[in-house]
């Protein structure tokens, strides 16, 4: 995964396997307002060119730099590529076996670096390694899942896991490099792309040993120094750069004008409602259902959230075929009948439900969530989803405070409902977010039957995969502990008509090269 973290809490450092950001607000703010992109300036320069951090060495395990990553995803590959499903496909790999926890690997013959040494076994070994000893790699909490991993052969790699995961080939797309060439400006590797340095600095030439063959249609990339990630944007608006990511739904947004060609990709970024597990109402899953039933994710993907995100009933992208596809109407009166169920009505024609509280009572049911305040998509959400609610007779009140304020409600559990924001691994572990005592479980909910299905898919054969998996989904519709509401989409941005052939993938932004031409 390609992010890094914009702030955390220190409980979250210990989520395991949610790729080094594990709270509810996301990523570096690497891409500041994107304004005043003018066709002009873009085509005074017909180079495809990318930002280049230079204040550190470009290794595609130990970078920490996000604008680095751009530049590692041109020079290396890793055993897999996920596609836009998240399913690994190879590409250093010819093929793999699994029994239980371990997993052996074959590479491709006849692989090779730039440089033209071979690609070996040993090669993975070492790049796995090094990121499991590197605390501020992208990989690292990836690399430590990994019980032990030794070269069986030059082409032939074994891999132990410390527990089961059913899907664990899909955090296999780590970019490989050479052995022993981390300490250089730019470690080799085996893409498409090379670094070569010129009298004005570095830029990029295609690798004359890569697997498919060297690429013709981009003679090179021009790499454009930069040691602040807050000008990667700017630097596009200006025309320095012409190929970048720019992140949309975040604080502070990029806004593109001008003559772009924008690819969208999906990502494992989950926005959710999250409840206190202790509220009275909250702890009953008919109650939960029928909050997630009334809420229009489409509308909130196609107006707040700008169309940069998709639906999401379920925490898994994409969404599996067994969720719901009724009309909006029919499922606001299946609702209404959840609550009839539990004794939740309107019983005086005012428009509002009432619920029988502690003392006997009846009285309006009002619930509160809570929202980061910085966040402007985040709040626009909330307020439609005010209206959602109130359409089945339930006073919504978002509770919208800066970041700090936020973060703390979510430690100390002062919400009925939560607005997260999640990065997810690919293999979308649930553990720290839903098991009882999960580091990120902050409604504190604990459900022995959903543990045990979590950890049921998570050892699941290939044979039983697909029915744990359909066990999972049909308990958290039945159930909702968490009201999904959507994935974000990312988007990567090029100077419009520079590129003819170009194509993407959720974290490789350069996808069969040898497609491209300059336009």
């Amino acid at each position: 995964m390609y992010t890094i973290v914009k702030r955390t809490l220190a409980c979250c450092l210990a989520a395991g396997l949610l790729c080094g950001c594990t709270l509810t607000e996301r990523l570096e703010s690497a891409n500041s307002s994107l304004t005043a992109i003018t066709s002009d300036s873009q085509r005074e320069t017909a180079d495809v060119s990318i930002a280049y951090y230079s204040a550190e060495p470009v290794n595609p395990v130990t970078s920490a730099s996000v604008i680095n990553r751009i530049v590692c995803e041109a020079m290396f590959e890793g055993l897999f590529c996920l596609n836009d499903s998240f399913e690994p496909e190879n590409v250093l790999c010819e093929s793999y076996t699994a029994e239980g926890t371990q997993y052996t690997f074959v590479l491709k013959e006849g692989l090779t670096f730039s440089d033209g040494s071979p690609l070996t076994a040993d090669d993975v070994v070492y790049s796995y390694r090094l990121a499991g000893r590197t605390p501020a790699s992208p990989y690292y909490n990836r690399a430590a899942y990994i019980a032990s991993i030794s070269a069986v052969d030059s082409r032939t790699v074994r891999m132990t896991t410390t527990v089961p995961n059913s899907r664990f080939v899909r955090l296999l797309d780590m970019p490989i490099f050479k052995q022993g060439t981390e300490g250089e400006t730019f470690s080799i590797g085996s893409g498409p792309f090379m670094a070569e340095k010129t009298d004005s600095g570095y830029q990029l030439t295609p690798n004359p040993n890569w697997r498919k063959g060297k690429v013709t249609g981009v003679p090179r990339i021009q790499l454009m120094s930069t040691v602040r990630a807050d000008a990667v944007v700017s630097s596009f608006a200006a025309g320095d750069i012409s190929l970048t990511r720019a992140e949309r739904i975040s604080d502070d947004p990029a806004t593109i004008k001008g003559a772009v060609d924008v690819f969208q990709t999906p990502t494992t970024e989950l926005h959710y409602l999250g409840v206190r597990a202790s509220h009275p109402l909250l702890a009953d899953p008919t109650f939960r259902k029928a909050l997630s039933m009334v809420i229009d994710r489409e509308m909130l993907c196609r107006s707040p959230l700008q169309t940069f995100a998709d639906p999401a009933v379920l925490p898994v992208n994409p969404q599996p075929a067994q969720v719901s596809d009724d009309s909006l109407s029919a499922q606001l009166d299946q609702a209404a009948a959840l609550l009839a169920q539990i004794g939740i009505t309107d019983t005086n024609g005012d428009g509002l439900v009432e619920s029988v509280n502690a003392a006997g009572q009846r009285e309006p049911v009002t619930l509160t969530l809570l929202c980061n305040s910085e966040n402007t998509f985040k709040n626009n959400v909330c307020a439609q989803l005010t209206t959602m609610f109130g359409q089945l007779g339930i006073t919504l009140t978002v509770n919208s405070v800066p970041y700090e304020t936020y973060a703390q409600a979510l430690e100390n559990g002062t919400f009925d409902l939560y607005y997260g924001d999640l990065v997810m691994t690919p293999d979308f572990d649930l553990r720290t977010l839903l098991m009882t005592g999960g580091s990120l479980n902050y409604g504190r909910g604990s459900d022995a039957a959903l543990d045990a299905k979590i950890t049921a898919l998570r050892g699941a054969s290939q044979d039983t995969l697909a029915q744990a998996e359909q066990s999972l989904n049909e308990y958290l519709l039945a159930n909702m502990p968490i009201l999904p509401l959507a994935f974000e989409r990312n988007q990567v941005i090029l100077r419009s008509g520079l590129l003819k052939g170009y194509a993407v993938r959720p974290y490789q932004m350069f996808w069969e090269p040898e497609k491209w031409s300059l336009g």
